[in-house]
């Protein structure tokens, strides 16, 4: 029996196992626990009460009892280990008799591999920043893997693990709350006001996100972007046995990466590598991703890849969807898909990046968030027209229409999405760009931000 196998067993064996959650996690779970552990019984709790029981997992798994509908979550009273989906609160376990242990894959998956993870987690710029140290490794010849939060479950990749080959794993607060490991290499990017429906309150998720370092020990490394102001008062909240390695601005006792003009300097234990023109040569535009590429740059040398490789791998990561991606030009009228940007930090840093922006639409969900310092921003800036649309549209719309800095500036609320998009590439003139960088969740008319920003491109080249 391999490493795997023997884990499993020795974890999971004479134990009652429930998996709570049965979306795509919930399934790769049962699908491991079946090839590892063939005919092993396992509870699944779902709160769906018409989840398909013949599933190919489920089938093959061999016993299952299902506890599904309004009374799903009883069954966890009776079981020893419960592997919760990143996606389900934890407060809907309050009132429940549970004597058994709480985990998730990511922390099963640490236990077996934290020493070749990199964790990667921030607010924003974590599947960036994810992606491109993975792009770095492959074209530096590691055998490198990539799963987590960026949509590969970490248990679809257990055998592509082979010894020593580092892991990138994007990690989000989900995945991160209460677990009580953390990986080798940490990457902290920044944190943001965001999630608060699910969390409660922004310390509630400013500490989920910080175990991505808390639990680490001598001989660890944990990078992190001093630069950012969403972490400037966060690094006093807790020490660190780990070497420090800060992107951007200087930190007494740590290594130092950023960009020197156009050139990026990585200083660290008193010698210095200083890539030249890097930092104009990336196709990822903005200071925030050039503070994410510098992050993954550092990791990317520190697990050894070549220094020559690098800047041939900078040049060619393109980005991801979604992301300040240029979206076409209709009609003279040049278009963005910032749909990733559900936080105002994210629009202003879109914003800055895009100077010609003339229109931009904003809106969605309402989380709650606080959209003060954002309308402030915009009010002073030299976008001109502004389109909103869902409920955080109609709060935004409201500020801006009580705020002086918006007086001359055209203000449209749309209860629909298309509507908002069409009625902005209208109104914008010749040359200039018209943005799509919304501040807000997208899952009041859409399943995703995915599909938010796919609409938007669909009805941007029929503008």
């Amino acid at each position: 029996m391999d490493k795997i196998g023997r884990f499993f067993h020795e974890r999971f064996r004479g134990k009652r196992l429930a998996i709570l959650g049965f979306g795509r996690e919930g399934r790769s779970t049962l699908r491991c626990i079946s090839r590892y552990m063939p005919g092993y019984p396992v509870i699944i709790s779902d709160r769906n009460p018409n989840m398909e029981t013949n599933d190919p997992v489920v089938l093959q798994s061999g016993s299952v009892s299902w506890h599904t509908g309004p009374d799903y979550l009883k069954v966890l009273e009776g079981a020893d280990i419960i592997i919760k989906s990143p996606g389900i609160p934890f407060t809907v376990m309050d009132g429940l008799d549970i004597h058994g242990v709480i985990t998730s894959q990511t922390e099963l998956f640490l236990e077996l591999f934290r020493d070749q993870v990199v964790g990667i987690t921030g607010t924003k710029g974590k599947s960036t920043t994810a992606s491109l140290l993975y792009h770095i490794l492959r074209e530096s010849g590691e055998a490198a893997v990539i799963a987590g939060n960026i949509g590969i479950p970490c248990f679809e990749i257990l055998e592509e693990v082979a010894p020593g080959t580092p892991v990138v794993l994007e990690m989000s607060s989900h995945q991160l709350q209460h677990i009580r490991l953390s990986p080798h290499v940490a990457v902290l990017l920044n944190i943001f006001e965001e999630h608060l429906d699910y969390y409660g309150s922004f310390e509630a998720y400013r500490d989920a996100k910080l175990n991505i370092a808390r639990w680490q020990k001598t001989g660890d490394v944990f990078v992190f972007n001093k630069a950012s102001r969403g972490l400037q008062s966060i690094m006093s909240l807790f020490d660190t046995q780990a070497e420090k390695i800060s992107v951007g601005v200087a930190c007494p006792g740590a290594g130092q990466i950023r960009c020197d003009g156009p050139d990026l300097v990585f200083t660290r234990k008193g010698q210095s590598l200083t890539f030249s023109d890097i930092c104009h040569q990336s196709m990822i535009i903005g200071q925030h991703n050039l503070e994410n590429m510098a992050a993954a740059v550092a990791v990317a040398l520190l697990l050894g890849a070549g220094p020559g490789s690098i800047p041939r791998a900078v040049s060619g990561f393109k980005g991801l969807p979604h992301r300040m991606q240029h979206a076409g030009t209709c009609g003279g009228v040049i278009f963005y898909n910032d749909s990733i940007a559900t936080i105002p930090e994210a629009t202003i840093a879109a914003i800055k990046a895009l100077p010609d922006t003339e229109t931009l639409i904003l809106g969605g969900t309402d989380r709650g968030i606080d959209y003060g310092p954002l309308m402030h921003f915009l009010a002073g800036s030299a976008v001109s027209r502004f389109f909103f649309t869902g409920p955080a549209g109609r709060r935004m719309h409201a500020l801006a229409k009580a705020m002086e800095g918006f007086r001359g500036k055209q203000l449209i609320f749309s209860e629909l999405f298309d509507e908002a998009v069409i009625q902005a590439a209208r109104h914008t003139s010749r040359g200039k760009i018209c943005l799509l960088s919304p501040a807000a969740a997208s899952y009041d008319q859409f399943t995703n931000f995915e599909e938010r920003g796919q609409r938007f491109i669909d009805l941007a080249q029929n503008a």
